[in-house]
């Protein structure tokens, strides 16, 4: 293992164990607020996905343009500092449904720079022949990091309050930030002169090397309405449903670490399986995250829908691991930002539109409706 690949392993573990705190105390911190409604967990939510949409090609167009390990460095640093500002107004009692969407906007933003730009970075500093055991030992490490953050996030919050959650999560970005600059020197700034690509050139170029590929337009085509119920679920259903009927945010981080464990044991099965037609097992295997959903809906029984919530978690990284080393290992590794640009745009383009509804749904029809609801249209996209 190189030491590069050892020091980006180790910040990933770090800033995916505040990826476990942050969506804990971000919505149990929003449904904490006087007043505040599923609904308003629906808009801040939305405010903090919707920018990461609309901006995630042009941050591709950056991560192909400059070392990728800057990119990501300096937008884990930044956004340090705004989810560290999330935590002191909840700490201190200043936090509105408005300042909290605003900074959520901000971090968006930030990630729609991370995402392209830590995509590529793998291959720019792992060979091609061990990119798959790679993604799986950093697909490891990441949720096994989440997990423990999941379980930390739900005795925080009620402990002491989402606020100091929220403060730690922005820690653990700064010290990942800090680690992963380090490793800048990896990639190049593409050089700019009068003949070089415009912005737009680099998205048209993008755009191209993306809609060739048909097996990929198809993937994402399908996920984009995967990804929309499973990020409402995930982000507002799924912690109402826990502060109205499971019993508020403990419950809630037990599911959510059975989730993340399932998903160190998908990873564990990828690492193992190399199926003939692997996209296809993929996608089928999604059929457990329908389970995880429709088992909230129809039982308050936290330790069957933690056994649920496992099998989604095996469901939901044996494909992305698949698909991570599918698109790593067939698209020209210049590209690489730009088209995983475009997978993350068309994924998660529907999923803001899930999200501003998913509230209101939920407060018209009840959240175990709307999860049952939800599962029923998982499964028809499946077919």
């Amino acid at each position: 293992m190189r030491p590069a690949f050892k020091t980006l392993l180790i910040a990933r573990i770090i800033s995916n164990f505040g990826n476990g705190l942050g969506p804990i105390a971000l919505a149990f911190g929003v449904l904490g607020l006087e007043g505040a409604t599923a609904s308003s967990l629906s808009i801040v939510m939305a405010a903090q996905l919707g920018p990461m949409v609309l901006f995630m090609l042009f941050g591709g167009v950056l991560a192909d343009r400059f070392p990728r390990a800057l990119v990501v460095g300096v937008s884990d640093v930044l956004l340090s500092a705004f989810v560290i500002a999330n935590g002191v107004m909840l700490i201190n009692g200043t936090a509105t449904v408005f300042s909290l969407a605003v900074i959520a906007f901000i971090s968006g933003s930030l990630n729609a720079l991370w995402w392209p730009a830590f995509a590529g970075l793998i291959p720019e500093i792992v060979d091609e022949d061990d990119l798959q055991s790679a993604n799986s030992v950093v697909a490891l490490g990441a949720n096994g990091a989440n997990i423990t953050g999941t379980v930390a996030g739900g005795i925080i919050v009620a402990g002491i309050g989402a606020g100091w959650a929220m403060v730690a999560d922005g820690i653990s970005f700064l010290i990942a930030g800090l680690l992963v600059f380090t490793l800048r020197k990896y990639g190049k700034t593409r050089a700019q002169t009068e003949h070089s690509p415009s912005v737009y050139d680099d998205l048209a170029h993008g755009w191209k090397e993306f809609s060739s590929r048909s097996w990929v337009v198809a993937v994402v085509a399908g996920y984009s309405i995967i990804a929309m119920i499973f990020e409402s679920v995930f982000a507002v259903v799924g912690p109402v449903h826990a502060e109205q009927e499971l019993g508020g945010p403990k419950p809630w981080s037990w599911i959510l670490a059975a989730l993340s464990a399932g998903m160190i044991a998908g990873v564990l099965v990828s690492l193992k399986v190399r199926p003939k037609h692997p996209l296809l097992i993929g996608l089928t295997a999604q059929l457990g995250v329908v389970a995880w959903i429709v088992t909230m809906g129809v039982t308050n029984w936290i330790p069957l829908i933690m056994i649920s919530a496992f099998f989604a978690g095996i469901a939901l990284d044996f494909f992305m691991v698949l698909w991570q080393t599918a698109m790593q290992s067939n698209i020209p590794r210049e590209s690489l930002s730009r088209v995983s640009s475009y997978d993350a745009f068309g994924s998660l383009a529907l999923a803001p539109i899930g999200l501003i509804v998913a509230g209101p749904l939920t407060e018209k029809f009840g959240s175990s409706t709307t999860l049952i609801a939800m599962g029923v249209i998982f499964v028809a996209v499946l077919a």
